[in-house]
């Protein structure tokens, strides 16, 4: 008999026995491996004994004393409105919790990542694991074992959505037509200009340099939809974008679905996404489109440009027309999502944000999701991170800015719950 059965049935047990205590006290869903602990607050995973907070985005409600990020250059440690912050203030933020005595518990703890897991894609030049299947990380297993999820797809899809001229806009990263490694993209969730491998998955938002011959002349400096609504020509970068900020999730011009990250080449996820490769396919067959008329009448569609050196945020100067875009055009401030992810319930969780989240390094330790973060992290500048929106496990730089959730170690239920929750 399967694990969860036997379990099912000693809870019932209890329950039909009417022990009016314990009943009480008694998990209110059985989400397996995933209690949820009367409170609603806290989950608890029965097979790694931690329990996790159900919301997934606590710090955009409960920041426990942490300022406001203000302007592109934040001083940590500091969160900003939609939750997401950096590497030194999520650590304070857990820190502060835990003064706050939160829950009762005062050993609330970032999520871990293994530095090395057989169940990675890759090993960076560092020795590090990292890539897709990744599950003996904290937020892995959620991933991949206790929620059911399979690489690349999003924990939570992004319904249909209209920004200013725009629609289907990600709350993700975008990828640019830099080739150097890093690769550098765009990212609509915070603003910031940044760097990933040619694995990753990324979204695509095609651009045609100058305005589209034929087309109404531009008038003053805001952004002009064209006649046909499909395109938008921004005066200030001298850009005219595709006004579907994710196509590659209605049509994929002729690129396969991915089966997995990796599989079949230069495939494309369901929601859109892509890795690099699968980009520059992507732009290709745009302009091969309709027997080499080009998709729209148009040849000349390209991945956008980024600018060299910027800092992180506040990018929006000539030669990075993302930046121009998110920043002046769209009129967004540091830290702000371009749109919201929907509020769904994901198994027992909610505010999950299909983005990556910290996790902290641990080094041979077992189990590694019950042991505390190593102070050096994944190598002296950055950290692990993960992400909800493929399964992937990355490096993140410390000025990047990641969303935070937090366990315990423990049972958040009575002795007797527990022991009984734990049993083959």
């Amino acid at each position: 008999m399967k694990r969860h059965c036997v379990t099912g049935i000693l809870l019932a047990a209890l329950i039909f026995a009417g022990s009016a205590q314990l009943s009480a006290q008694a998990p209110v869903s059985n989400l397996w491996p995933l209690v949820l602990i009367p409170n609603g607050d806290t989950v608890y995973d029965v097979v790694n004994h931690v329990t996790w907070l159900t919301d997934a985005d606590l710090p955009a409600r409960q920041r426990f004393g942490l300022p406001l990020c203000v302007g592109d250059n934040p001083l940590a440690p500091c969160v900003f409105g939609s939750g997401i912050m950096d590497y030194t203030s999520a650590a304070a933020w857990i820190l502060a919790m835990n003064n706050a005595n939160y829950q009762g518990h005062s050993n609330w703890q970032i999520p871990t990542t293994p530095t090395a897991d057989k169940s990675c894609a890759g090993t960076g030049a560092t020795g590090n694991s990292f890539g897709f299947g990744c599950n003996a990380n904290a937020m892995g297993y959620l991933y991949y074992k206790a929620l059911g999820f399979q690489a690349p797809n999003t924990a939570v899809p992004i319904p249909p959505n209209r920004v200013g001229p725009f629609r289907n806009f990600q709350p993700d990263h975008y990828w640019s037509n830099q080739t150097q490694s890093p690769i550098a993209n765009f990212d609509f969730v915070d603003g910031s200009q940044g760097g990933g491998t040619g694995g990753d998955f990324s979204y695509v938002l095609p651009m045609i340099p100058n305005k589209i011959p034929g087309t109404p002349p531009a008038w003053g400096m805001g952004l002009q939809v064209n006649p046909d609504g499909q395109t938008v020509y921004d005066p200030r970068s001298g850009y005219t974008w595709l006004a579907d900020a994710n196509l590659a999730a209605s049509d994929t011009l002729g690129l396969p679905r991915c089966q997995t990250p990796t599989t079949p080449m230069n495939c494309v996820a369901q929601d859109g996404s892509m890795p690099d490769s699968s980009a520059g396919a992507f732009i290709n067959n745009m302009n091969a489109y309709d027997r080499g008329a080009g998709y729209l009448g148009q040849t000349n569609w390209q991945l956008p440009p980024v600018a060299a050196g910027c800092q992180p945020l506040g990018c929006d100067g000539m030669g990075n027309p993302m930046g121009m875009l998110y920043y002046i055009q769209l009129g967004l401030s540091p830290g702000t999502p371009v749109v919201e992810p929907p509020d769904i319930a994901v198994g027992p969780f909610l505010h999950l944000w299909p983005y990556p989240y910290w996790s902290c390094a641990v080094n041979n330790v077992q189990p590694p999701i019950q042991a505390p973060c190593d102070s050096g992290g994944a190598t002296d500048r950055a950290q692990f991170g993960f992400s909800f929106g493929d399964g992937y496990v990355g490096t993140g730089t410390l000025p990047a800015f990641h969303f935070v959730t937090a366990y315990y170690v423990g049972c958040g239920l009575p002795e007797l719950w527990c022991s009984l929750l734990s049993r083959p």
